[in-house]
């Protein structure tokens, strides 16, 4: 039996249109997944690239850290050895001078003057004693005032005194007294007149 195809002509065309339609759906959709997949590897690639300069970024904040705390305990153990030195030295000065001391006080002091006090506390001293008259009292201020130990010495009291039917001047001294002196003081001690009529009372 033969079968002869009768549909029209305008039914063939709507069914190639039809058939066009879904290869062009196709083809949308495809290119859809495509760029979806595109854009999915690309952000997981920037999202490794991310994760990997985030790691190289705290290793290198680790090493970092770790100088700094090697720097911090090398400050502590030089600023524990300078103060240990800084200990030793004072020791080694303070040996030394009292003596010191004592030596430039009796330098310092006159013939006709002798010191019967010796009070200090806390670095201020107070000097009393005798002497012949105020210019032996003046010239043992400056004397005192010369050296590198005494500072800011000044008379506190100067009376008439009888000693062994003697007319004697009783007086008193304070200075500040540096057991340690600055080293500006030690390389120069320069004298400060003293005038015995300002800072002596005349009997």
């Amino acid at each position: 039996m033969i079968r002869i195809n009768l549909l029209s002509s305008r039914e063939i065309e709507a069914e190639l249109g039809r058939r066009q339609d879904v290869v062009v759906a196709v083809l949308g959709v495809g290119a859809a997944l495509a760029l979806c997949l595109a854009i999915f590897l690309y952000q997981l690639f920037r999202t490794t690239m991310l994760q990997r300069e985030v790691s190289s970024l705290r290793a290198e904040i680790a090493s970092i850290e770790g100088g700094a705390k090697e720097v911090a305990q090398l400050q502590t153990t030089i600023a524990s050895l300078k103060q240990k030195v800084t200990v030793i030295e004072n020791l080694s000065k303070k040996k030394v001078g009292p003596v010191r001391v004592m030596e430039s006080l009796s330098a310092s002091a006159p013939e006709r003057l002798w010191v019967t006090e010796f009070k200090e506390n806390g670095g201020n001293l107070t000097l009393n004693g005798m002497a012949i008259d105020n210019q032996t009292v003046a010239d043992f201020m400056k004397a005192l005032q010369a050296t590198q130990y005494f500072k800011d010495v000044e008379l506190v009291e100067a009376a008439q005194a009888q000693q062994d039917k003697l007319a004697l001047k009783k007086f008193s001294v304070r200075s500040q007294l540096l057991y340690q002196p600055q080293p500006e003081q030690q390389a120069k001690a320069a004298p400060q007149p003293v005038s015995a009529e300002a800072k002596v009372a005349k009997p």
